[in-house]
């Protein structure tokens, strides 16, 4: 018996393994509307003060319910596990670290192509040589879903939204959708 569906997992971070940050306190304290990246580009000294941010906020954050246990089973299945956020690197390492968190690839923010760009997804789907069809982005925000739509991926959302595939009130959920042959 093998898994069918999903063979390949992007998941997103913040909200998704682990808690979300206050990305409203974070606007407010970077003077900004909008998506946070896209609106501090090139600016070093609110880059940094994000990065403080995200750093602080990963020694800190609570995992997800279910997310050690849904990463653990689908590592057991052969499912490769991609980690796909827009945070830095520093942060990523902290929660891997401090969760004991394995993924069989980390994307973050310093790689360049920021969700919701679907240049990695891509990549990493080709690199591997699996088809689009086997593969599945989870996350909790609409640029996870546009990034796998833009990817041409199943989408599933931490939440509720008619754009996303599959709508998962927790991680647990996405395990019913593993399918076997």
């Amino acid at each position: 018996m093998r898994v069918t569906f999903p063979k390949l997992v992007f998941f997103d971070l913040d909200g998704t393994i682990v808690e979300s940050m206050d990305f409203n306190r974070v606007r407010s304290l970077l003077g900004v509307n909008g998506p946070i990246l896209e609106s501090i580009w090139g600016d070093e000294e609110k880059l940094r003060i994000l990065k403080n941010f995200e750093v602080e906020h990963a020694k800190n954050a609570k995992l997800m319910p279910y997310a050690d246990f849904v990463l653990n089973y689908l590592e057991s299945l052969g499912v490769v596990r991609v980690l796909i956020t827009r945070n830095c690197f520093d942060s990523v390492k902290i929660v891997c670290r401090r969760f004991k968190l394995k993924f069989d690839e980390i994307v973050t923010r310093e790689m360049g192509h920021c969700k919701p760009s679907p240049y990695h997804v891509v990549r990493i789907i080709e690199e591997r040589g699996f088809d689009r069809r086997d593969c599945l982005i989870v996350g909790d925000h609409e640029f996870d879903v546009l990034t796998g739509k833009n990817a041409g991926i199943k989408t599933a959302l931490l939440g509720n939204s008619s754009k996303a595939d599959i709508n998962l009130r927790n991680l647990k959920e996405l395990l019913s959708y593993v399918a076997f042959e």
